[in-house]
């Protein structure tokens, strides 16, 4: 079209002042032309891809005698009714995908919200997927490489002054087969100093890369997990990770709190090569078996035991559980063993699990390890948080998945530095009213002194007195399983304020025995005695009633 056809839209003096003016018009620069008498600018509509039909365009007129006269011209109208058909989602669904990602829905609630947003709008699977992992980390650092992970790791340093801050102490990046990368703040990894147990236990489906995340720290007296810190490995399957990890342990606490790292317990699964890291790093601790996954692995070869003995031999298993210290459990071993010789039909069952349960992986058992968890619930009960309160279930592209990292790492300390690494257990008002009780109802002839702070007390349902529970004690003479079951259930040997050797005592800590004992021996003194008071009811008026009803006898 000629110069003609464009119509007046204003001077300009400058031509900042021009651009300014154009920059208002939703239109970009797609030619510079130099006439005779000045200089031409041409812009049409920025969206003219997307709407074909529009041909809105404007044009300055710079003349080259007259600088303070510059005209800004136009023709048409935007025209933004008939989109381009393309292969990408619609706009309108692109800018809802991205309000629904800041609002941190999963995948599957994103696309029922589309769905009903646009039912008339097809959403391919796969083009939503895609939109939905770019809009995730497009404000996200850019880790497409080892050198760009190498970089973010070493932007990550220490820093005294910062308690929550995400920070590298070792990270080693070869390639994505290679890769072991140590994530903690301050205020966690200050807490190795305080207990001598580490739980490992690691996750999956976090990342893009398929890398596994390891999760490592330790319960406090209140059976609360406390963690240490994590760590992102290329593979859990080797022991050369877990070596790695039991390593930097070390060295963080010779470097950052000039002191051994001393481990006397290590709790995880059954993962071999967690057994074989600490037989080379931390040979004199103990390795302990999640009973958890002890009794879950147990039960699913119950198919080797005739369905009419399953239910007594799954109690005689957590009965055996119950020994509180080794020479008991070898002891319940051998005749659990003489028990199960009875029953042919059950030999393979019995030849597994005397093989992985006994040999193998045998410190499954409460006495293994006093005051500590028999379980690794606590360690894993924070995987499950992780892919439910920071990654929603996704797998993240790391550029997504490290600022989570710095996320979760924040809010760990400041709740664990708020409650503390309790070092002895808390005492309830609901143990205190229980213990005060059961210090009532307890006959004190009934308790047994053996020596120094060590007491033996009746159970609930007694079958042997406590003299006679000492003496098979000692002895250590039972004639067949049921007999030691029976023995074990009658009496229990308590510390006041220490430990009991009844399920709960081993299982919480502390009890109604080892607590009431401290009130009988007037060690501890009830905060709140209106709170062990019971009520009752108050007598009526006049006297009392002396004729009986009838037929009362």
């Amino acid at each position: 079209m000629s110069r003609e056809e464009y119509k007046f839209l204003n001077i300009a003096k400058t031509l900042e002042e021009a651009n300014a003016l154009v920059q208002q018009l939703d239109v970009s620069k797609y030619r510079t032309s130099g006439l005779r008498d000045g200089t031409k600018y041409s812009y049409r509509c920025r969206f003219y891809r997307k709407y074909p039909l529009c041909r809105y365009e404007v044009q300055i007129y710079i003349p080259d005698n007259e600088f303070d006269m510059i005209k800004l011209m136009y023709k048409n109208a935007h025209c933004h009714e008939q989109r381009n058909v393309t292969g990408r989602l619609p706009s309108p669904v692109r800018e809802s995908v991205n309000k629904y990602v800041t609002c941190q829905l999963t995948q599957g609630q994103i696309k029922n919200a589309l769905s009903i947003d646009y039912p008339n709008i097809p959403l391919p699977i796969n083009q939503l997927t895609s939109l939905i992992n770019y809009t995730r980390r497009r404000n996200n650092p850019e880790i497409f490489s080892v050198y760009d992970f190498n970089q973010w790791c070493m932007n990550h340093n220490y820093d005294d002054n910062l308690l929550y801050s995400t920070f590298v102490p070792y990270y080693s990046i070869k390639n994505i087969d290679d890769i072991f990368v140590f994530f903690t703040t301050k205020q966690l990894i200050q807490q190795i100093q305080c207990t001598t147990l580490l739980q490992v236990d690691a996750t999956y489906k976090l990342t893009w890369n398929n890398l596994p995340l390891l999760v490592f720290g330790s319960s406090d007296a209140d059976r609360h997990f406390c963690p240490f810190g994590i760590a992102l490995v290329s593979s859990d399957e080797h022991s050369s990770c877990f070596k790695e990890l039991f390593i930097q342990l070390q060295n963080i606490s010779a470097k950052y709190f000039n002191r051994q790292y001393t481990v006397n317990y290590i709790m995880a699964d059954g993962a071999p090569g967690i057994t074989k890291a600490q037989q080379e790093v931390f040979p004199q601790a103990k390795r302990l078996m999640c009973w958890a996954h002890t009794v879950r692995k147990i039960r699913e070869h119950r198919k080797l035991v005739p369905t009419d003995k399953w239910n007594e031999v799954d109690s005689d298993i957590h009965n055996l559980q119950l020994c509180f210290s080794d020479n008991i459990f070898n002891c319940a071993v051998s005749l659990l063993n003489l028990k199960w010789n009875n029953y042919p039909l059950m030999k393979q069952f019995q030849e597994y699990f005397f093989n992985e349960w006994i040999k193998k992986l045998p410190l499954w058992y409460e006495g293994a390890a006093c005051h500590i968890p028999s379980t690794n619930n606590g360690c894993e009960s924070l995987n499950g948080k992780i892919k439910q309160q920071y990654t929603l279930r996704n797998k993240l592209h790391l550029s997504s998945f490290l600022p989570k990292i710095e996320q979760m790492l924040h809010a760990w300390p400041i709740k664990s530095s708020s409650n503390g690494f309790i070092a002895k257990p808390s005492i309830s008002t609901e143990l205190e009213l229980t213990a005060f009780k059961w210090s009532n109802t307890i006959n004190q002839i009934d308790i047994l002194h053996w020596f120094g702070n060590w007491y033996i007390v009746p159970s609930s349902n007694p079958t042997i007195t406590p003299a006679m529970w000492l003496q098979i004690y000692q002895m250590q003479q039972w004639q067949t399983f049921n007999d030691f079951i029976i023995w074990l259930k009658s009496c229990y040997l308590v510390s006041p304020l220490h430990s009991c050797t009844c399920p709960k005592g081993m299982k919480l800590y502390i009890c109604k025995h080892s607590f009431g004992l401290a009130m009988i021996f007037n060690m501890h003194e009830v905060k709140d005695k209106t709170r062990s008071e019971l009520l009752g009811q108050r007598r009526g008026k006049g006297r009392s009633k002396k004729v009986k009803s009838a037929l009362e006898f």
